[in-house]
């Protein structure tokens, strides 16, 4: 799958599922943007694959993301592929009201106004390309059911529901869809079976799919209902 000459922006680009997607989008000749936060990690990423672009960015922030559409509009003047796959869990075990109020905060802030932010920001850029792609990293935590859980399964069902109206809001110009990882090897989750190799294919094979497939949710390469 091909991806040559097609500009990609990959939010928690430095490590976990967000360096395994800028790898295989390199691997498949694309053009790739890491955007983290983490100045270290990225500087590390940056040295192990070849012509990875770099930028620090927090995208809970307005400002940081002006600079982020700044930069690709001053490098590429588009953009093909968003990847929105910058998030956190709390730091501290807890049921969604035994958590401070920072930790739900802070998890909204990132999980979800970071997704906001940044593609509000990239709208105009993303509409420059011929073929425009927007991938939400969720989770099946967040499927709408009775067992949903804590702070990190409200921002991945507030992720969803984003997704669906961004995906209503953009139709017929831009596909724009969530993928579950599933339970993968990242900092999140040190214990996990899975390698994040697996995110990225799903994530390649994704963005590789007719523009009319978009307003859902896939986990590896099959769609997932958003409520169970």
């Amino acid at each position: 799958m091909s991806l040559q000459g097609k500009r990609t922006l990959v939010t928690g680009g430095s490590r976990g599922i967000g360096y395994e997607i800028c790898k295989i989008f390199l691997e498949n000749g694309a053009d790739v943007l890491a955007v983290s936060r983490d100045r270290a990690k990225l500087d590390q990423a940056q040295r192990e694959l070849s012509g990875l672009r770099v930028l620090q960015a927090d995208v809970s922030t307005a400002a940081d993301n002006d600079r982020i559409a700044e930069w690709v509009s001053g490098y590429w003047g588009a953009l093909d592929v968003l990847v929105n796959n910058a998030g956190v869990s709390p730091k501290e075990i807890g049921g969604l009201y035994d958590l401070p109020d920072y930790e739900f905060e802070r998890t909204i802030a990132i999980n979800v106004t970071g997704v906001y932010l940044c593609t509000k920001r990239l709208i105009p850029l993303l509409l420059e390309s011929d073929d425009p792609r927007v991938i939400n990293v969720g989770s099946t935590s967040g499927v709408m059911s009775q067992d949903l859980r804590g702070v990190y399964g409200v921002s991945k069902a507030a992720l969803h529901a984003l997704t669906i109206a961004s995906a209503g809001e953009l139709a017929g110009k831009a596909a724009v869809n969530a993928l579950s990882p599933g339970w993968v090897l990242t900092d999140m989750a040190p214990d996990a079976p899975l390698h994040p190799r697996t995110s990225a294919e799903a994530a390649l094979w994704l963005v590789t799919q007719p523009r009319e497939v978009t307003g859902l949710l896939f986990h590896d390469m099959a769609e997932l209902g958003w409520s169970g």
